[in-house]
């Protein structure tokens, strides 16, 4: 936040683009166990909603973006791999795997985070099979199968999508159709509203302070990257902690 103090976009904005980074770079390598048979991971959907040009959406977005575009061996899929093709194909790229020192088991996993200053155009007009398939995609299944024209079936392993977005109020209606309200889609996303911006900044300069907190926050990221295994509650005031080694 202190990183950020200078800029027009709105605190919440960068509280959640913030969030969204760090969930990037933990990808499907860190988890929490939660009641019986259940697995919880870090991906969000974020979404920032705020009139075109008035509140400062996409530099906040952009911040986060490239922060997490340096953090090795996570993958942030490009603005145009929008539609349900498109990022079926960057999951199946991704995928990786790794040591879990919780069981000490090679897991493959398939995380990718999608940054869109425009969610519509990531999300299109109406497509509800898109929109029912980011619902799926959401609960980070270990398999995911679906249908292909020439092979058949196919499946994914380990999905895990993790998506920050942003959008005028006026697209949410044309993005997603009445029928998908209900489904489930909306109830996943974290919507973050604001009218305007925080502040005018007639001109950003970055001293030397604040590119030297870039480093630290960018080697911070790096780090948050590098951990893996589950997170447990300690019984002294419920805090998390993880299972995590450095990969090589």
């Amino acid at each position: 936040m202190e990183y950020t103090d200078n800029t027009e976009s709105p605190t919440s904005y960068h509280t959640w683009c913030g969030l969204s980074a760090i969930a990037g770079a933990l990808q499907r390598r860190v988890y929490l166990r939660w009641g019986i048979g259940q697995v919880i991971y870090p991906n969000l959907y974020v979404v920032l909603i705020g009139a075109s040009g008035r509140t400062r959406k996409g530099v906040a977005i952009g911040i986060a973006k490239d922060f997490l575009k340096n953090v090795s061996g996570v993958t942030v899929v490009p603005e145009s791999s929008s539609g349900r093709q498109a990022m079926i194909q960057a999951m199946k790229r991704a995928v990786v795997s790794f040591t879990d020192p919780s069981d000490d088991k090679i897991k493959f996993h398939c995380s990718v985070t999608a940054f869109s200053e425009e969610l519509s155009v990531f999300l299109g007009q109406g497509d509800i099979a898109y929109l029912s398939n980011l619902t799926d995609w959401y609960d980070s299944k270990d398999d995911w199968e679906y249908e292909t024209v020439s092979r058949g079936k196919d499946r994914l392993e380990g999905l895990c999508l993790n998506l920050c977005g942003g959008t005028a109020p006026d697209w949410i209606q044309s993005m997603i159709p009445q029928e998908a309200l209900g489904g489930g889609f909306t109830s996943r996303i974290i919507f973050i509203v604001e009218e305007k911006k925080r502040k005018i900044v007639p001109e950003y300069t970055i001293t030397d302070e604040v590119a030297e907190l870039g480093q630290r926050l960018q080697r911070d990221l790096d780090r948050i990257g590098n951990l893996s295994g589950e997170m447990h509650f300690t019984e002294e005031g419920k805090k998390l902690y993880v299972d995590w080694y450095i990969r090589e």
